[in-house]
């Protein structure tokens, strides 16, 4: 009778220490630096149960603790839930930490960064890359794309920051097909793969979109999910996104020093292949670049977009299927020789720089793909009048670009590495390269 009893109180007892177990927090995606200024930083974190006060920044110069500002939430059906924090009044040239406030929280990698100083100009350099397949069930053992290893080598860099230029996860299968399998896809990735979280902790990361991780393979604006796309995608990538901004689309501007960083949305307003008068960017989207272009004093301006902009062979999706809109956007920065552009892409399975002359405007674009995709080597046989000779890499890679020197003499060195941090080739400009002679 005793041991009937004790069997019942123990019945009784257990929704109640089930439903206290789910009040507790439990960290299920380490914290993630995004967007970083002087006096601000925006932070992610993925969560189940109470988490709204989960995560602080503590100052380690002097140990004072910051609170969050402002919360930012989405969650799926299995009351998981992605938060972006925005951290403000912090201080210039000041190194944070996260810490978790709560202790029954796992042990997890600590995100580090240090806040942006109050001079004009710094020596900085920033990687990036683009096609991070991973995936999270049985066939890692033999489908492409079961490494991480490229981040612990990257890691080992200590950029200041990291651009990723679309492809940063793949949607295989049903899972582009509901918000949950999507929101599920992508805290599948940031959980599993040790050498990726390593390497997101140790510096801030600005991210765009293309196909694969905004839905099926080569989608555009037909896309029936793309604003579900873009809620996942916002709730999982910690950028500084303008809350003005009129139109929907995953674009946005940072800067950092004196380099100015463009980063557009190729896929919510996209036209279908074939439309040479249709749109790639979108008319919103190029009228919102080309003010953004003309009113920067940056010396450095990189336009980010996952497909290649110069090349012309029709190789895959590039810039060149919509002559009409990229046409006009070369003629408005070589009319208005608006100086230091350059294009940042990604997408083709190989990597090289480009460079044409259009008007007299010195055009470069630098692609690097993929980091741990398949290499598609037989791509290049599609001939790009405009490859620099000896830039062609058909392994996995990811670039660096540095930038230093005095306010009136800026260089910058291009670099790209393979997936075991070798370098294989390197290039240097001067401010003054990416500009229109005077004749």
């Amino acid at each position: 009778m005793r041991h009937q009893i004790l069997f019942l109180l123990l019945l009784l007892c257990a929704p109640f220490t089930q439903a206290q177990k789910l009040e507790k927090s439990s960290l299920i995606g380490d914290p993630i630096v995004g967007s970083v200024t002087q006096n601000s930083a925006k932070v992610w974190i993925a969560y189940r149960g109470k988490g709204d006060n989960i995560v602080s920044l503590l100052d380690t110069f002097d140990n004072t603790v910051f609170q969050p500002t402002t919360l930012e939430k989405i969650g799926n059906s299995k009351e998981d839930t992605a938060m972006v924090m925005t951290f403000n009044g912090l201080l210039p040239n000041h190194t944070y930490r996260t810490q978790i406030d709560q202790t029954n929280i796992l042990p997890h990698h600590k995100a580090t960064f240090t806040t942006q100083t109050d001079n004009e100009v710094r020596n900085m350099n920033f990687l990036f890359g683009s096609c991070a397949l991973l995936n999270t069930d049985i066939s890692r053992i033999f489908f492409p794309g079961y490494s991480s290893a490229i981040f612990w080598y990257m890691k080992r860099h200590r950029s200041d920051f990291m651009v990723w230029l679309g492809d940063n996860l793949y949607y295989l299968g049903k899972q582009a097909t509901s918000y949950d399998r999507m929101f599920d896809r992508n805290l599948r990735i940031r959980r599993n793969f040790i050498y990726l979280q390593e390497f997101l902790a140790t510096q801030p990361h600005y991210a765009i979109w293309d196909d694969h991780d905004y839905g099926w393979n080569d989608a555009d604006k037909k896309f029936p999910l793309k604003d579900t796309a873009l809620t996942i995608f916002k709730g999982f990538w910690p950028n500084t996104y303008n809350p003005n901004d009129t139109f929907k689309g995953n674009f946005f501007t940072f800067r950092y020093y004196d380099a100015e960083f463009f980063m557009t949305d190729n896929r919510y307003y996209r036209d279908g292949p074939g439309d040479t008068l249709g749109d790639y960017f979108g008319k919103a989207q190029i009228a919102w670049l080309k003010a953004k272009l003309k009113e920067s004093n940056a010396t450095f301006k990189f336009i980010c977009t996952g497909s290649q902009v110069l090349n012309d062979s029709y190789y895959g999706e590039s810039y060149a299927s919509y002559p009409r809109e990229r046409n006009d956007l070369f003629d408005f920065i070589a009319e208005n020789n608006i100086p230091g552009v350059m294009f940042l892409t990604g997408d083709m399975h190989y990597t090289e720089l480009s460079y044409r002359e259009w008007k007299g405007y010195p055009f470069y674009d630098f692609t690097s793909s993929p980091l741990t995709s398949p290499v598609i080597s037989w791509a290049t046989l599609y001939k790009n009048s405009y490859s620099v000779p000896g830039t062609v890499v058909r392994k996995k890679n990811f670039g660096k670009i540095s930038i230093d020197g005095p306010k009136d003499n800026r260089v910058l060195k291009m670099e790209i590495y393979n997936r075991f941090g070798r370098k294989k080739w390197e290039r240097t400009l001067n401010a003054n390269d990416l500009m229109k002679k005077k004749k």
